[in-house]
Formats: structure tokens, C-alpha cells, sequence
């Protein structure tokens, strides 16, 4: 397990590739343990804990333009800078509430749809759950690096211009 804290992925390409592979391999133990015939809420308490566990472990190992390559980061920082915490901390909100509203809507019959069947409701609850977490470790990373004075972007420097004699 040290060995892969120890790993460092600072190129974008990178980044996205490791964001792909951790969504096929959820999706692929999704996937087996719906042929075993789980419930489908086993099912998504498993792949919330492998979404939450590489959210985790990416949050460790991603370092951004500028960030310290070599210390490794502190237990509740999630990202280079504070202005994409909030925007990742926002978005998971945004879908918590988004659950919320739907879990809320179906117990009170909101809309005349019928209601949900309990193991979607309880998925939809574990997820809600996932996003939740989510949203409040960005958004705590996002406070925290503020209090810090993380500049919210990486200073662009000009070249110096040269006239030619």
C-alpha cells in the first residue's frame, strides 16, 4: 500500500486516464455482482466504497501545476487549489440535493408518480449517502485551503520581451 502513496500523477492525461480506469473497474464489479444476483442495494454499497476509496486515493495522488511533488498532502486535501474544490464540492451538493428532492418528492406522492420500491429507495439513499461525503470533503478542503492562502491559481509569469538591436 506505501508504495502506491507513493505514486504521483501530475500530467492531466494521466489524471483523466486514472478518473476512466476507476469508473470501468466500478463499473465492472458492478456488473459482477449483479450476475451473482445481489440485491441491488449490496451493490451499491460496494461500489460507493470503491468510488469513495479511488476518489480517496486519487486525492493523494494527484498533485497540481505547482503543488510539492515530494511531502505528501495532508489528510483532508483533496485538491491543488480551493476554486476546484468548491467547484467539485458544489457539484456533489447539487446532486445530494438533487436526491434529496427525489427521495422527498416520492415519499410525499409529489408529481403523481408511483412510488419507489423500497430497494430503489434504499439505493437511492446509499448513493445520496456517497455524494454527500463527497461534496463535504471538497467543500472542507476547499475552507481549508483558503484559510491557508492557497492562491486559487498558479501564477502565470510573461516571458521577458527581447527587442532585437
Amino acid at each position: 500500500m506505501r508504495r502506491i502513496l507513493d505514486v504521483r500523477i501530475v500530467r492531466w492525461e494521466l489524471k483523466a486516464a486514472y478518473v476512466v480506469a476507476a469508473y470501468l473497474l466500478g463499473f465492472a464489479i458492478a456488473s459482477l455482482l449483479r450476475a451473482t444476483e445481489l440485491p441491488d442495494v449490496v451493490v451499491g454499497v460496494v461500489t460507493s466504497v470503491v468510488d469513495l476509496t479511488a476518489i480517496l486515493l486519487g486525492a493523494r495522488v494527484f498533485r497540481g501545476r505547482g503543488e510539492a511533488i515530494e511531502p505528501p498532502r495532508r489528510w483532508w486535501r483533496m485538491t491543488a487549489r480551493p476554486t476546484l474544490s468548491w467547484v467539485l464540492g458544489i457539484l456533489f451538493l447539487a446532486l445530494w440535493i438533487a436526491g434529496l428532492l427525489g427521495v422527498a418528492f416520492d415519499t410525499l406522492g409529489v408529481g403523481g408518480a408511483a412510488p419507489m420500491a423500497a430497494d430503489d429507495l434504499a439505493l437511492t439513499i446509499v448513493v445520496m449517502i456517497e455524494y454527500g461525503v463527497i461534496g463535504a470533503l471538497y467543500l472542507n478542503s476547499a475552507v481549508r485551503l483558503q484559510r491557508l492562502g492557497v492562491p486559487p491559481r498558479e501564477p502565470k509569469f510573461k516571458p521577458t520581451l527581447r527587442i532585437a538591436p
